[in-house]
């Protein structure tokens, strides 16, 4: 029997999902009602927790179901769903915000005529206000710079990126146990790897923040902890900058300079106040 040549859409949105039945169907609406229309849009259920509020578009032409058999976690779920994506672009979706209509096609209009760019996102509309992102431009060296010496907020998390198969395992979010402590900043610099992160000067996107998300349980992890996750954090930047860059000596001024998160734009205000005490870092 002759195979059927499987349509590959232009975009593949990407929704990690856990526990998401409170919220789930407004984040997938958002999806659904882009304005550009040839889209595929993977939820991955971690847990099989029951939600009828998605299972109601099971059936739905344009979304993939996928349930993994064991329960993953933040970090391996959102791999997962991302690994089963087949767009040419794609981006992952957290199960609790919201896409503007004009998202998905803002982005594409800037991947389409910037080919030295990988990534693109917009500011995001949050219930405490607007939060404005921050770009990554210039050459693989100066964007490793800006990267390592300047940013935490992993606006790029939410980006429409370039897919390229081959490029896949550089991609993959790599844990920081056993919190996934800044797991999405990291993320920024394996994007920075493949070119420019470009930055829509509009609210697009609209993030939930609760106690119940991954990002709101970080404060409360341990001081002792925290600084440990943030230690291997910065060696985990350090392991990509050097194969980037080829100058030991800057990428360790690099790591030394990220280690006191004081020096790091908008590093959330609970580790900034924990630098200084104890031990300094090595």
């Amino acid at each position: 029997m002759p195979t059927v040549a499987r349509h590959q859409p232009l975009v593949s949105i990407c929704i990690p999902a856990y526990r998401c039945e409170a919220f789930i169907a407004s984040t997938i609406r958002s999806a659904l009602g882009q304005t550009v229309d040839d889209i595929e849009i993977i939820i991955s259920n971690d847990g099989g927790y029951p939600a009828p509020a998605l299972e109601a578009f099971r059936d739905h032409p344009q979304i993939r179901m996928l349930t993994p058999s064991v329960r993953l976690g933040w970090v391996r779920n959102s791999n997962y769903v991302l690994g089963n994506a087949t767009g040419q672009f794609f981006m992952l979706l957290p199960h609790d915000d919201l896409l503007a209509p004009r998202y998905v096609e803002a982005c594409l209009e800037i991947l389409s005529r910037e080919p030295a760019c990988f990534a693109v996102y917009s500011d995001i509309a949050t219930a405490q206000g607007l939060m404005r992102a921050t770009e990554v431009r210039g050459t693989t060296a100066q964007r490793v710079q800006h990267v390592m010496c300047n940013l935490y907020g992993g606006y790029s998390f939410r980006a429409l990126m370039r897919r390229r198969p081959e490029q896949w395992s550089l991609l993959e979010l790599v844990p920081n146990p056993p919190t996934d402590f800044a797991v999405d900043s990291l993320w920024i610099m394996q994007q920075a790897r493949f070119g420019e992160l470009r930055r829509i000067p509009e609210a697009l996107y609209w993030k939930a923040f609760s106690d119940t998300t991954v990002h709101g349980r970080w404060p409360s992890i341990p001081p002792a902890e925290l600084l440990e996750a943030w230690r291997n954090h910065c060696l985990q930047m350090g392991h990509i900058a050097r194969t980037l860059v080829n100058d030991d000596a800057v990428v360790s001024a690099m790591v030394r300079h990220r280690l006191d998160a004081r020096h790091v734009h908008d590093a959330p205000s609970y580790l900034k106040a924990l630098m200084g005490v104890g031990d300094p870092p090595t």
